[in-house]
Parts: structure tokens; C-alpha cells; sequence
């Protein structure tokens, strides 16, 4: 018989065994947290693909374990808010591990948005594993997992000045895309079409739809030493100024912001991810000598991450970018 996902609990458990922090998404609540998780019914020798509910883990101990565990009803059965057992119970027990990467510079100068990042309600999250590898979803990856569209913006947070139709008057349109890092150009394609808008609509080109399948866009990837892989999409046609094969340097011009590919308005989409063919893992990145509004007051960060709806530039003085 199908069953029915009722709650999730995460158990942080120290180095020794004790238990450390208990958190749980049950259905508790109208609409209870489980909602947001989409169908939760799991039919005999099936699978399914579901948000990680719990995306952040604090200040996790050295040597402490997270144990994520899964209760299950049957359909028959009523739901209750919290369910106490299950028809079947199931669990995973991971070991967290230390990820501090070198920091890079980012791609884009002047004040910032991060439009749409890496948090829990973020698009960039939200891909389907299963339905993009069918029968074996374990070979699933998620490019974007870490992703960040970063867009202009001007004190008021205006994205464009004039009609948000004409691709020309958004701030980030035709704004340097600067190489974040040293390293080797792996990847360089130009000539996809932007994108234009038609009563508040986007239209893409039908030939872009033919050539760039993917919905990347003219972009240009970047091998650094550390073996990630930076993914700048979405340039304006004609501006790519690096070839496949080219060594960069951090700050140097790639192209220029445009609205080709998978874009609904102008931005720079960025990702890293551990290899150069799509889709690669994303993972974590961090960036390096720059500042987070309110500007004024502001102390420069030397090594962080940014996020869904912070607004940043980078340290002037720091050399990162000119």
C-alpha cells in the first residue's frame, strides 16, 4: 500500500552520541510546513524528490553527526499534527564536513542586488532530480544549487530607469562582467540572440531556442586552480572578449551584461560548480573584500558569503576590482 510522508525530523547528535538540537516539519498548523513540500504520497517501490527543509546547520561541533529521519502512514490512516510512530520509519545519519573554499571577487561592480540566491525559497533549488534523471535520481546534480542572479541597482532600488520593456534602461544591461578569478576560460560562446520584451512578455528568438538548448545564453566558464568552475550567463551578443583556452586574470572583462538565454530580464547569472560540463555540482561559494549595505557604516567583509536580498559593492580600496 502507498504511503504518506508525515513528518521530518533532523537530530544533531554530538561527537559522543548526545543529543544536541531536535527540530521537526510536521503537520502541525493550517497550512501546516509539510504543505510547502508538494505531494508527499509515495507509492510502492517509488521514489520522490524533496526539498531539504532544514538548509542550515548552525555552528555544528567538530565530529557531530546529523540524523535526518522520515515517518510514514498509510493513506487510509488520518494525518495527525504530530505524528509519535509510523507505519514505517526511515533514516539517514550524515557526518557535516568543513567546506572553506578561497574566496573570489565578485563579477559584477557598483551597488548589487542579489535578486534570487541559494535560500530555502529560492528558484535555484528548486530542480527536480528525479524527473531530470529518471530511474536514478542518485546521479542527479544541481548546478545551481548555490547560484546567485545579480542584478543593479541604483539608492531607491530601482532595477531599471524609464521602461522596463526596452532591455536598454535596466541598470545591469551592458554593465563589465569581470572575471572572479584567475584561471583558464573552458568554455566562451557568443552569438545567441537576446531575448526582447513584448507587452511585459519575453520573447525568445526562435533561432536561440534552436542553438543554446540549455538556455544558458552567451556565457563564458572559468577554470580556477582549485578546480571549481564559474558560470557567467546570460551576456549580450558581440561583447565576449575571451576565447576558449584563454588564461584570465581576476577583474578582467569577459563581456558584457545582456538578455540572452534562460532570462527574464536583465541580470548576471552566477554559479560554481566542481566541473565544466552541464549539469556539474554546484557548490558553496565565498567572496572577498566586499561590502554590505547600509554602505556608510559598513565594514568591509574579507571573506563571506552573500545571499537572497542582500545588497553589496565591492571594497573600493581593496584591489579586488579597479
Amino acid at each position: 500500500m502507498p504511503l504518506r510522508l508525515v513528518a521530518i525530523r533532523e537530530q544533531v547528535l554530538g561527537p559522543d552520541g548526545d543529543l544536541q538540537q531536535e527540530r521537526e516539519v510536521n503537520a502541525n498548523g493550517k497550512p501546516s510546513a509539510l504543505s510547502g513540500l508538494g505531494d508527499l504520497t509515495l507509492a510502492v517501490g517509488g521514489y520522490k524528490d524533496l526539498m531539504q527543509p532544514f538548509p542550515d546547520y548552525g555552528s555544528t561541533p567538530d565530529g557531530a553527526k546529523v540524523r535526518i529521519i522520515l515517518v510514514f502512514l498509510r493513506i487510509d490512516r488520518p494525518v495527525p499534527p504530530v505524528a509519535l510512530d509510523g507505519d514505517a520509519v526511515a533514516e539517514v545519519v550524515v557526518t557535516p564536513r568543513a567546506y572553506s573554499p578561497p574566496a573570489y571577487c565578485l563579477p559584477l561592480s557598483g551597488r548589487l542586488l542579489v535578486h534570487d540566491g541559494h535560500d530555502f525559497n529560492s528558484h535555484h533549488r528548486r530542480r527536480d532530480l528525479v524527473a531530470a534523471t529518471p530511474g536514478d535520481p542518485l546521479q542527479g546534480r544541481n548546478a545551481n544549487l548555490y547560484a546567485y542572479d545579480f542584478v543593479r541597482i541604483d539608492h531607491q532600488g530601482a532595477l531599471f530607469q524609464g521602461s522596463p520593456d526596452r532591455k536598454e534602461d535596466w541598470l545591469t544591461f551592458g554593465a563589465p562582467v569581470l572575471a572572479p578569478v584567475t584561471g583558464i576560460v573552458v568554455e566562451a560562446v557568443d552569438g545567441v540572440p537576446d531575448n526582447q520584451f513584448s507587452r511585459g512578455e519575453v520573447v525568445t528568438p526562435k533561432v536561440a531556442e534552436s542553438i543554446d538548448p540549455l538556455g544558458l545564453g552567451n556565457h563564458v566558464l572559468v577554470r580556477a586552480e582549485d578546480g571549481r568552475v564559474s558560470w557567467l550567463l546570460h551576456m549580450e551578443p558581440g561583447s565576449v572578449a575571451v576565447k576558449t583556452g584563454d588564461r584570465v586574470t581576476s577583474g578582467q572583462t569577459l563581456g558584457q551584461v545582456g538578455f540572452s538565454g534562460d532570462s527574464l530580464f536583465p541580470h548576471l547569472h552566477y554559479t560554481v560548480t566542481d566541473g565544466a560540463v552541464y549539469p556539474s555540482q554546484g557548490v558553496p561559494s565565498y567572496f572577498a573584500h566586499f561590502q554590505r549595505a547600509p554602505f556608510s557604516t559598513g565594514t568591509p567583509v574579507a571573506y563571506g558569503q552573500v545571499d537572497s536580498g542582500d545588497i553589496i559593492e565591492s571594497d573600493a580600496q581593496s584591489g579586488c576590482h579597479p
